[in-house]
Formats: structure tokens, sequence, C-alpha cells
């Protein structure tokens, strides 16, 4: 029997994995976090004290569109919520929207761009979580010159 290179490469040898190696049966939604130093973009927040009560978030059901402050947010599930945008496709554009299919779920969920279908793909193997909710709400929050809209992924 040949094991000389072939055509894929392969010489007979396994390969080690890399001690860093980060397994999908053993992987947590902490594994899946970059650090990133946020404390540039605080210092444009309006955060003095309070700022739970004016920042608002908006939000869709089936029947209608709700408005609370974010301090009343935690009183309500965030699996009934529907997407606040719509996903969309055309020939023209540039990124990549799609619905991939989520097996811990058992659902699609949207995605606006390839970075997104992989993040998707990479939380279908964190054992933490339970769901999965795209694009839930919109917040009006504070800034140091005006009030901001944001619409999370």
């Amino acid at each position: 029997m040949d094991t000389g290179s072939g055509l894929f490469g392969y010489d007979g040898e396994v390969a080690a994995a890399p001690a860093d190696a980060l397994w999908s049966h053993r992987c947590l939604w902490a594994d899946l976090l970059a650090p990133v130093d946020v404390s540039g973009g605080r210092a444009g927040l309006d955060l003095a004290p309070g700022w739970e009560s004016r920042w608002s978030v908006t939000w869709r059901t089936t029947s209608e569109e709700l408005t609370r402050s974010v301090e009343e947010l935690v009183r309500y599930g965030l699996r009934e919520f529907a997407p606040m945008r719509v996903f969309t496709w055309r020939r023209e554009q540039r990124h990549r929207p799609g619905l991939p299919f989520v097996q811990s779920t058992g659902r699609l969920h949207g995605a606006e761009s390839m970075e997104e279908a992989r993040f998707l793909l990479a939380l279908d193997f964190a054992g933490e979580v339970t769901d999965v909710v795209s694009q839930p709400f919109r917040m009006r929050f504070g800034g140091a010159v005006r009030e901001r809209p944001h619409t999370p992924d």
C-alpha cells in the first residue's frame, strides 16, 4: 500500500493538535470572546447616574412596537422579540446576508454578513448558548454631543 504524499499530501502521519486548540465539544461562550479595549468609546457616552432610565430600547412583537427604558428591559423575554430589521437580498449588494440554520435552537437566524454567519456557526458549538435572537431591539442612548440610535446584531 502506498502511503506517499498522494493526491492530498497525506504522508501517513497524524499531526498533533496545537496546545491551545479549542475543541468544539469543550467550547464555552467565554472561549469565543476576544478581549477588546472599550475605554475610548465610554468617554463619548452619557453614563451619569440614572443613564438606565434615560436610554431607551424599542423592539417588535408580532402585533406591535414597544419602547421602554433600558432599566425596564430586564422585565421582558428577548425570545419574543421579532428582528428590528428585515434581511433583504439583491444582486449588486456588497455584503452577504443569509438565514443560517442553528442546530442548537432548531431555527433559521438572520445574518447580514459572512462574519455573522460564521459567528452563528461558532455559537452553535458553544455549550452554554441556549438561544439566539437576531437584532432584537434598537437602542437610543445619550452621547457626549447628541442622542444616537444603534441596532445591535
